[in-house]
């Protein structure tokens, strides 16, 4: 009886860490461009239709690169600040890619609720995650792949 005991609860233990083991593999798969390029009557965007939207480059100069951001979603974002947190694959460290911004969010139309111009700087090219923030609430987020000239 104890021998089935030990088994079981060895048993339990390697199950636990396997599944462990599953998840952080499922999440370093995740590190990929999930921003691909889609058209809407505003032109073309990269991000996450129906989510995140942005007009611009993933070429970044050492000037930096203007970007407008799109918004979508059921809540009126109108006059919200918004506030971006962009992590490199690799690195724990956040870092703000935004060296300017419209600080709140205004309506585009019906459907997007919210957009703001916006300049951004990388220090590295690579995948970077960019989490957005509105009104300190997290939003969405998407991983861009990021080239710096």
């Amino acid at each position: 009886m104890r021998k089935k005991l030990l088994m079981l609860i060895v048993f339990s233990i390697v199950f636990v860490m396997a599944a462990c083991k599953s998840e952080e593999t499922i999440k370093e798969e995740k590190w990929e461009d999930n921003s691909p390029t889609f058209t809407n009557e505003y032109g073309e965007m990269f991000g996450k239709e129906g989510s995140i939207g942005i007009i611009g480059s993933k070429t970044v100069t050492e000037n930096g690169q203007k970007w407008m951001w799109h918004f979508w979603g059921t809540e009126d974002l109108s006059n919200k600040e918004w506030e971006v947190k962009a992590f490199k694959q690799g690195e724990e460290e956040a870092i703000n890619p935004i060296t300017f911004k419209d600080e709140q969010l205004t309506p585009r139309d019906d459907v997007i609720n919210g957009h703001a111009r916006s300049a951004v700087l990388f220090p590295s090219s690579g995948l970077w995650k960019l989490k957005v923030y509105i009104n300190g609430k997290y939003f969405d987020e998407i991983i861009v792949d990021i080239t710096q000239e």
